[in-house]
């Protein structure tokens, strides 16, 4: 936290909270500990050298997995960041910025924990279940002061892999409506954050987009459904994958000119990125803010900076300060 506000400070929108025991593996500590709490055994080990090769797991015993029996740890890592977060504001003057604390969304926990469609039918709402209960929790202890980041990555590799039928895949599977339908469990008045992402295990995407077209059919399915009475902070789209950099193609952006957000819901472009140059990222920040029709509210990079070595990390905080200053 205190290295993001050394780098990036003035122009921070939301502080996240760094998710200091996911840090490295993202989801997989998560899958360790609800292992350790007897929820989940192994049904096909894995390498987790690529999402590909993961571990799945079943229910331990035979049992139906249910929200009980699973503790996320999400409140933990809030219960550890909001007096840092606290201090800091104090101390350096936080006005207007938001801690944000970042969750997978129940579809992306059961997909990656259980395994493809089947997986997340069987099991995803013992994950929804586990997963509202934190959010009660941290809405409890911090209130407006933290914005809750329901990072979908599964939902958006899913459309992207099924491209262009993804619009029929998410009217069968209910895929934006399952991102609705979990701010709606939480208390009135929550502020969320919706990042789409494609994944970056390894740094390796979990699958590439042939354009933005899935992006802003899944972004705009997921506005028009969303809960009157909750706070939709802003929409995060990944322009860049993984190890692929973004586009300098201008007709991967075009489908952009569709995205309707609405008033209040901010777009953040995760096109930051380690490869480009400086004068290549503020190309494609201009490609995508023509195709927008507008400047965009922030930027990032594609899937975050945790799992990223120290000195790339704090390089992309110093690029991402540089094109909000500069784009």
């Amino acid at each position: 936290m205190t290295a993001m506000l050394d780098s990036t400070g003035p122009h921070l929108r939301t502080l996240p909270t760094g998710e200091t025991r996911r840090y490295e593996f993202y989801i997989r500590p998560i899958i360790d500990e609800l292992v350790a709490q007897g929820a989940l055994e192994s049904k096909r080990a894995g390498q987790w050298r690529t999402s590909r090769e993961r571990t799945i797991y079943r229910a331990a015993g035979g049992k139906k997995l249910t929200g009980d029996m699973m503790d996320l740890g999400y409140l933990r890592e809030a219960e550890e960041a909001v007096p840092v977060f606290e201090a800091l504001r104090a101390e350096r003057d936080l006005t207007g910025v938001t801690l944000q604390l970042g969750m997978p969304t129940d579809f992306t926990m059961a997909f990656v924990t259980m395994g493809a469609v089947g997986g997340v039918l069987r099991n995803k709402k013992a994950f929804t279940d586990a997963t509202v209960r934190d959010i009660v929790a941290i809405r409890e202890l911090a209130g407006d002061d933290v914005v809750i980041q329901l990072e979908a990555t599964a939902e958006l590799v899913l459309m992207a892999q099924t491209q262009p039928l993804h619009r029929l895949v998410d009217r069968l599977l209910g895929v934006a409506r399952g991102i609705t339908e979990l701010a709606a469990a939480s208390p009135p008045g929550t502020r969320f954050g919706v990042h789409l992402c494609l994944g970056s295990m390894n740094n390796k995407a979990r699958a590439t987009l042939r354009n933005v077209r899935p992006f802003v059919d899944l972004a705009n399915s997921i506005v028009r459904q969303w809960p009157a009475d909750r706070t939709l902070t802003y929409v995060h789209a990944p322009f860049a994958a993984g190890d692929i950099p973004p586009s300098a193609n201008p007709k991967f952006y075009a489908p952009l000119r569709d995205l309707t957000l609405g008033e209040g819901t901010g777009f953040y472009a995760g096109l930051v990125h380690d490869i480009p140059s400086e004068a290549e990222q503020l190309h494609t920040l201009q490609l995508i803010e023509q195709a927008l029709g507008r400047p965009v509210d922030g930027v990032a990079t594609a899937c975050g900076l945790g799992r990223r070595p120290r000195p790339i990390a704090d390089a992309l905080m110093v690029r991402a300060n540089t094109l909000a200053t500069k784009g």
